[in-house]
């Protein structure tokens, strides 16, 4: 289950909201995948799609410290996209994500992102 969130603002000006928030939260833009351009490079179109993938230090560590093979859930992930002419901000819920993958040493580290996760998608949602 994903957080998913209505915005009315424009693309852009969302991705560069994002960079500031996160960063309020020590979190860190890792990279942008323009999903909607790579795809049109090979001829699908889409509307505009990116995911944002951002990352802690300290949470990182935390979780590769626990095991070297949970860095597949890493970074964490923003979707933002387009849909019917409206934009939407989506991430995955960490904490099922977790459970569903039987990460359980990590539960609480994973709560603590999930609820910065969240406070992030409502600050850009103002």
């Amino acid at each position: 289950m994903n957080y998913t969130i209505q915005l009315n603002k424009k693309f852009d000006e969302v991705l560069k909201e994002i960079e500031a928030v996160t960063e309020k939260y020590s979190f860190r833009i890792q990279h942008i995948h323009n999903v909607s351009d790579i795809l049109k490079e090979k001829g699908f179109d889409i509307d505009r799609y990116a995911i944002i993938e951002i990352c802690n230090p300290r949470f990182a560590f935390a979780v590769l410290s626990k095991n070297k093979n949970y860095g597949s859930i890493l970074p964490c992930k923003l979707l933002l996209y387009e849909k019917e002419g409206k934009l939407f901000l989506s991430a995955p819920n960490p904490l099922e994500v977790v459970e569903k993958l039987e990460m359980n040493d990590i539960k609480e580290i994973t709560q603590q992102v999930e609820q910065i996760i969240k406070d992030i998608l409502l600050e850009l949602e103002k």
